[in-house]
């Protein structure tokens, strides 16, 4: 099993702070811009390192930053014309520990980020300049399949892991576990060659089920539901996981950790890490660690830590923390079976075991309906060598009525990722959610209003395209 303490083992996540970081206010020391045709990069210089999570709409790009204080809110500078994608850039205090950067756009963009130290870079730019090559070992095809409703459209990519500096990972929507993104804004975020869409996610937009980011366990596992994987050499995995959480006091008392950045379930607490977000959601009772020891309690919305963690207790189960006291020293453990993940993501059920159809939905938890219903899909397989497929199925209507493509149940995709010579496969959220990206060019069909925003995804890129 892995067994993560969080007390160190955070290291540097979404927005790139340092785990030990201090919680005092980091000031904005300078802010500049330039333009370069119709590319606007902003430098923002801070007094410390902070964290970050984005977000983007046809009309703005936004970058919260945490925990940073300024002075009023103002325009700091309405670009000329000049061919620039961008109109102004405006910092605002949002909470007393989130301070927005807003950049207005002219049309819509995409955008990178280059978090280092205490500097923070944000460049937007067209979107057709977020198209990529894609390296060898990275290939696309589209094909056409019969399903017993008629003809679909599916979309493959194949990717070599053993490429030289390709890599798998996890990704979170805008960086943070509380945000989310189209799928297609983060392969550019992340200068992915390739991107599927991830996890179910709540209305809230949390993912749920298994998030593994670099080593670090961002949501816990649904029972019994296979996720993929790729363990710390490279490879890939896919399966079934357990997980075990426990906070221990410096008395001995254990209380079992019920879920990981989202609302606590019975019998437990919940732990909200700082990769979550700045603050928790509204809570009964919190509990706020800092530095290995009980800093405070509240109720609400607390800000976490950089250098520790908030446990939450439902309004029925306050007893696991009126038990602990002010600087009481207390640790996390958290453990996953197998071990030596350090990327993955959870969806369901799983399609293909060993190279043979197998489709177990009611084990894993979903009805027939969501079985046999034909929709826009996605999946992900291990070939027999090691290779890696992305694919996606569109559902798509044409004029008049004619069906262009007819989706896919879950048997006809569990057959279809068996054709493809996938060893092993599940099946990822689909239907709206259902995006597929190859060289930065969203190739699935979006739906009718546009490409959905999801939680977490797959990307596929070079390992030393680090942000």
């Amino acid at each position: 099993m892995i067994a993560l303490g969080l007390l160190v083992g955070l290291g540097v996540v979404a927005g790139g702070v340092p785990a030990g970081a201090a919680d005092h206010p980091a000031r904005i020391l300078d802010l500049r811009w330039r333009q370069a045709g119709e590319t606007t990069t902003v430098t923002l210089h801070l007094s410390a390192p902070v964290r970050l999570r984005t977000s983007a709409s046809d009309h703005a790009v936004a970058v919260d930053l945490w925990t940073v204080r300024h002075e009023a809110d103002r325009t700091l500078a309405t670009l000329g014309v000049g061919g620039s994608i961008a109109s102004s850039i405006r910092l605002r205090q949002i909470t007393p520990e989130v301070t927005r950067l807003t950049i207005s756009l002219r049309q819509p963009a995409r955008f990178k980020v280059f978090a280092r130290d205490d500097r923070l870079t944000i460049t937007v730019f067209p979107r057709r300049q977020g198209m990529v090559a894609l390296p060898k070992g990275v290939a696309y095809r589209s094909l056409r399949v019969a399903t017993g409703a008629g003809r679909a459209r599916a979309h493959v990519v194949t990717i070599d892991p053993r490429a030289p500096g390709i890599e798998i990972r996890s990704a979170l929507g805008g960086g943070a576990v509380a945000a989310t993104e189209t799928t297609s804004t983060a392969a550019t975020r992340l200068e992915a060659a390739a991107a599927i869409n991830g996890n179910y996610y709540s209305r809230a937009g949390l993912p749920l089920g298994l998030v593994v980011l670099d080593g670090h366990i961002l949501s816990a596992p649904l029972p019994r539901r296979t996720a993929f994987g790729v363990d710390t050499a490279g490879r890939p995995w896919i399966g079934p996981v357990e997980f075990g959480g426990r906070l221990v006091t410096d008395t001995g008392m254990e209380v079992q950790i019920s879920a990981v950045n989202r609302p606590p379930r019975a019998r437990g607490i919940a732990l909200y890490t700082p990769e979550f977000g700045p603050q928790t959601p509204p809570q009964a009772l919190v509990a706020v660690v800092r530095g290995g020891r009980i800093a405070a309690f509240s109720n609400g919305r607390p800000a976490i830590p950089s250098d520790g963690y908030a446990l939450a207790a439902a309004a029925s189960q306050q007893h696991f923390l009126t038990n602990l006291v002010r600087e009481q020293r207390v640790t996390v453990h958290l453990a996953l079976k197998p071990d030596g993940l350090r990327h993955a993501l959870q969806g369901g059920p799983r399609l293909v075991r060993a190279g043979e159809v197998e489709v177990p939905y009611a084990w894993e938890g979903f009805g027939r309906w969501f079985a046999r219903a034909r929709t826009a899909r996605s999946a992900i397989g291990i070939a027999k060598d090691g290779r890696v497929l992305f694919v996606t199925v569109d559902r798509r209507a044409g004029r008049r009525g004619r069906v262009e493509s007819t989706g896919m149940n879950l048997f006809e995709l569990a057959s279809l990722m068996r054709s493809l010579g996938a060893r092993d496969a599940v099946n990822l959220d689909g239907g709206g959610s259902a995006t597929l990206v190859v060289g930065g060019r969203v190739v699935s069909a979006p739906p009718r209003a546009g490409e959905r925003r999801v939680s977490a995804m797959l990307v596929a890129r070079h390992r030393a395209a680090e942000r």
